[in-house]
């Protein structure tokens, strides 16, 4: 049975944009690392979270810096459609934890794969 303390720890994962600054990507990657041996679930949705949101950055500054360029200005609609993607998934991941369920990322796979 998933407890309420691993499931807050795997919504805190998914949501973790919330809290601003690089804390979307260290605190999945901090909650992986503590919990990676411990606990299967908590690992898994951190993975999960972390994978995602690492991939979003690197994304989005990919286009800041070709915005110098010019080109980068393009982009901004796809950034956008990215991001609400990237919001409404975590939203979904974080309802599947708190129902103590698995969720995988759309497209994630062989990245996530390779953290194992």
């Amino acid at each position: 049975m998933i407890s309420t303390s691993q499931k807050l720890l795997a919504i805190v994962a998914h949501i973790s944009y919330l809290f601003g600054g690089l804390g979307f990507v260290l605190v999945p990657l901090i909650i992986f690392m503590v919990r990676k041996d411990e606990d299967a679930f908590v690992a898994e949705h951190a993975k999960q979270a972390f994978c995602v949101q690492a991939s979003f950055a690197i994304v989005s500054a990919a286009i800041g810096i070709l915005t110098f360029l010019l080109i980068g200005i393009l982009f901004y609609p796809l950034l956008f459609l990215l991001g609400i993607a990237w919001g409404i998934c975590s939203l979904i991941a974080a309802w599947r934890a708190l129902n103590g369920e698995d969720y995988r990322y759309p497209f994630m796979g062989p990245l996530v794969r390779r953290l194992d």
